[in-house]
């Protein structure tokens, strides 16, 4: 077998050097995510508006719809099928691959998907208060921020690989498209992994902590009793109870107001009866209520599927006592003392 050497009988420089990928840059990543970002949020309004009443009356079930089409979507273009390349990555020169420089199987683009949109579709998830025990509002935060930022973490400070928690887990990268062969791999440092596991320590005991006290702290107890009353009612998908204070432009003072947001799943709800409705069962059950200067009802009706979401809002406010007066007909000495504690 004849070699090709040089006229000084060496081998040329480009044959000696060995072909490694380089890894994309922080900034294409996150681009690449943004556009990637935009065009599935552009698809999910499409969706939306199509399909507004469907979506509205899914409630939580409409996040896992559009987590179904986001992890498609990414499962589809990061494997071999896609040839690792989804638009945001195609476009900033950007492909998934093995350490091999192979594009990945369509099961492991899947786990990896997975795992790094989970984090956002269970960001600001609107669970029903009442029903939702404070573990799973505590394991659904550790969640969001340690995997969700363990992953941004490691993207920006591991200089050497980049990889996410979700590429650690398949031993896949994300390198320069145009670049061939293998990729040059250095094991993260164990600093990085004594420092992520002492914030899931932190993060896990703070959760805890905080959900459970605030949990307990007047007057949550009561607002979430509130709350727990209001979905109880038909067409109530979700219930959210918080008391603010308000600077009044024409007195000067503060006004304290209990604010009920409710969302609803029914299109044909007489939403002015329906406040009136939300009133009457406040009223009657608590009473701190009349301890408030403005109790004001927000109806909100839309969806949420993660990629997309409309919300169309309609408010009632009025004093405790112009809502008994419109919805019990008596006057503040009229009505008898709850025993609801």
């Amino acid at each position: 077998m004849s070699t090709n050497l040089s006229s000084h009988g060496t081998l040329p420089i480009a044959d000696t050097l060995t072909g490694l990928r380089s890894i994309g840059s922080v900034w294409r990543r996150f681009a690449a995510y943004v556009m990637d970002g935009i065009l599935l949020g552009v698809i999910g309004a499409g969706v939306g508006t199509a399909f507004f009443d469907k979506l509205s009356q899914l409630g939580l079930w409409g996040r896992l719809f559009g987590f179904c089409i986001a992890v498609a979507y990414f499962t589809f273009f990061d494997s071999r099928i896609g040839n690792g390349q989804t638009f945001g990555k195609r476009l900033l020169e950007l492909r998934v691959i093995d350490v091999q420089g192979n594009t990945i199987s369509f099961a492991k683009s899947l786990l990896r998907t997975a795992i790094f949109v989970v984090p956002s579709f269970l960001y600001e998830l609107r669970l029903p208060e009442s029903r939702t025990p404070w573990i799973v509002s505590a394991a659904i935060f550790v969640v969001v921020l340690w995997v969700g930022g363990s992953t941004l973490y490691l993207i920006i400070f591991d200089r050497h690989s980049r990889q996410g928690l979700h590429d650690l887990a398949i031993g896949s990268y994300v390198a320069n498209a145009n670049d061939t062969g293998s990729v040059g791999t250095e094991q993260i440092a164990k600093v990085q992994w004594a420092i992520l596991g002492v914030l899931l320590v932190i993060i896990s005991a703070t959760a805890g902590i905080v959900i459970s006290m605030f949990e307990e702290r007047p007057p949550f107890p009561q607002m979430r009793q509130d709350a727990g009353l209001v979905e109880q009612m038909d067409g109530v998908q979700r219930a959210h109870v918080r008391d603010t204070l308000l600077h009044s432009s024409s007195s000067g003072g503060v006004k304290k107001d209990l604010i009920l947001s409710i969302t609803l799943k029914s299109k044909s709800l007489n939403q002015e009866a329906f406040a009136d409705a939300v009133a009457r069962t406040i009223l009657q059950n608590d009473r701190n209520a009349q301890n408030y200067d403005q109790l004001s009802i927000l109806l909100i009706r839309g969806y949420d599927i993660g990629i997309a979401q409309r919300w169309n809002h309609q408010e009632f406010v009025h004093t405790p006592a112009e809502w008994r007066q419109r919805v019990l007909g008596a006057s503040p000495a009229q009505i008898p003392t709850s025993t609801h504690q």
